[in-house]
């Protein structure tokens, strides 16, 4: 693909500035999900939120990531035309999203999370459908001015950023909470979503959206191919596998290694610091490997990190662990995004990877679901051992999916 120099800024027209430009656009993503993931059921329990509220609220906010489908294939069919927002079929839907991250942050500090629970959901939706329509339409835009053999060291860059920002703002956050109070939080996040606009400035639809990419719903029937089958029981079982162990990650070091709560938040920060560490190390391999050879080696990975803990982990060497655990996640979700952005096609692009996005959430609530469900019954060692059998299963799937590619 060949990009308009004359309406692309240099940081979407060179290979390192696109790493920068999408690492940067991750970066804020990470930011956000420090607060989602780690402080907000938190927050709170804190003001006595029941166990309803908290279900319901969780709830409610996988709505907008459920509905990423519909969001990529409008930003694919329809360029908006709005005032301050611009017109295209990318960056006015991500300033949209933005928006709406920074309205619902800006609220949420002046409200009471319990007292007025109605207001507070509806603030929250806000921030949560904001960072849809963001992550969404981020992904078609990497897709629209990527060359294919770039997809996977851009992804490695998106993952670093992203891995960066959880990690900085996770120990930030708990400071400033203790120092100021949970309302710097919100004032953050409502901040956070400022800070890619001026870089979105300039990115022209006429620059990234080619002949080749306009949008045609005789593209779904790609989804039909043989390979997109194999693919589809690839991204089951990599989600359920790595995101069904990194769900009880924190509660094993808590329940049977007897770690305390800064303990936790210590040891998840440097899962988070062994995300960025994968993600550098996989954006490096892919320069040299091919992305079959890159997934073989991290299926055995992502099973032998899972064996390290079920067999030595203790409460001593947990960081370490924790750490080679981050790296083998953030590898793993390399390969699946990677050849999620290989098998998109680009006419379609921000809702063919959607799907594929879709696809995976279904084997990771289903991951999430089963070792959660099993804490009570199983020894957490017995859980992650079958995790790590379960995903030896990626290999010969990897291995069918690469003759598919060569058939075709």
């Amino acid at each position: 693909m060949t990009l308009s120099t004359t309406h692309t800024p240099h940081y979407i027209a060179t290979p390192n500035g696109r790493f920068l430009f999408f690492g940067l656009l991750y970066f804020v993503q990470g930011t956000m999900l420090a607060y989602v993931l780690v402080f907000n059921n938190l927050y709170l329990r804190l003001f006595g939120a029941s166990a309803a509220q908290l279900a319901l609220l969780n709830g409610l906010l996988a709505v907008p990531f459920i509905l990423k489908i519909g969001i990529g294939l409008l930003s694919d069919k329809t360029a908006l035309h709005l005032p301050l927002l611009g017109h295209g079929h990318r960056t006015p839907y991500m300033r949209l999203g933005l928006l709406g991250i920074f309205l619902g942050g800006s609220g949420a500090a002046f409200v009471h999370p319990v007292a007025q629970y109605p207001l507070f959901l509806t603030l929250a939706l806000f921030i949560a459908f904001g960072l849809a329509f963001y992550d969404t339409v981020a992904d078609g835009l990497a897709i629209d001015v990527t060359p294919r053999a770039q997809h996977s060291q851009v992804q490695g860059a998106m993952l670093v950023g992203r891995a960066l920002g959880f990690v900085l703002m996770a120990g930030i956050y708990g400071r400033l909470i203790v120092a100021i109070g949970w309302q710097v939080v919100f004032a953050s996040v409502a901040l956070f979503a400022l800070l890619p606009l001026p870089f979105l400035k300039g990115v022209s639809a006429v620059a990234y959206r080619a002949p080749g990419q306009q949008f045609a719903w005789a593209a779904l029937r790609t989804l039909w191919r043989p390979d997109i089958g194999l693919f589809t029981l690839y991204a089951i079982v990599y989600s359920l596998v790595v995101y069904g162990a990194n769900a009880i990650i924190t509660l094993f070091t808590n329940e049977a290694l007897g770690g305390t709560l800064v303990q936790v938040g210590d040891i998840a920060a440097l899962g988070g610091l062994g995300m960025a560490a994968g993600g550098l190390m996989g954006l490096t391999l892919g320069r040299r490997l091919t992305i079959w050879k890159l997934g073989g080696i991290t299926a055995i990975a992502v099973s032998a990190a899972l064996l390290l803990i079920a067999l030595v982990a203790d409460l001593q060497n947990m960081p370490l662990m924790t750490f080679i655990w981050g790296g083998a996640l953030a590898t793993a979700e390399l390969v699946f995004l990677t050849l999620s952005m290989n098998k998109t096609d680009p006419r379609i692009g921000a809702g063919q990877f959607a799907i594929f996005m879709a696809i995976s959430n279904v084997g990771t609530g289903l991951g999430q679901s089963i070792t959660t469900g099993l804490i009570d019954t199983l020894d957490f060692a017995w859980i992650f051992g079958g995790m790590a059998v379960i995903n030896l299963l990626a290999i010969p799937l990897l291995r069918a999916m690469r003759r598919a590619n060569a058939q075709q």
